[in-house]
């Protein structure tokens, strides 16, 4: 079975429960593709690509390739904003992308 991860992407003030706005599902078969997917959130929420060394890609992706995403979640934080990446089980993607679809 190949390795993959899934995530939802959400967009607020830290400290907020309530996000400002919500990017959807994705789900990613390399690391290439997570660190593209991370950039790309990075660049539609005008924040630093600096942001992106804070991720440690090629950690972060063995350790989901260990353990799966839905227990790496991560958020990257600028100026009171985070960028919050929430890991997801397959179920949860599942729900999430078909949520997504209506």
């Amino acid at each position: 079975m190949k390795h993959s991860a899934k995530y939802s992407v959400n967009f607020g003030l830290v400290g907020c429960y309530m996000p400002d706005s919500y990017s959807g599902a994705f789900e990613c078969t390399t690391r290439k593709q997570l660190a593209d997917a991370i950039r790309d959130e990075l660049l539609r929420y005008d924040m630093p690509a600096y942001l992106f060394s804070d991720v440690r890609i090629k950690r972060l992706w063995q350790f989901t390739a260990k353990n799966g995403s839905s227990c790496a979640h991560f958020s990257l934080i600028h100026k009171g904003y985070a960028l919050r990446f929430e890991g997801l089980t397959e179920e949860e993607y599942r729900d999430a992308v078909a949520s997504e679809n209506y």
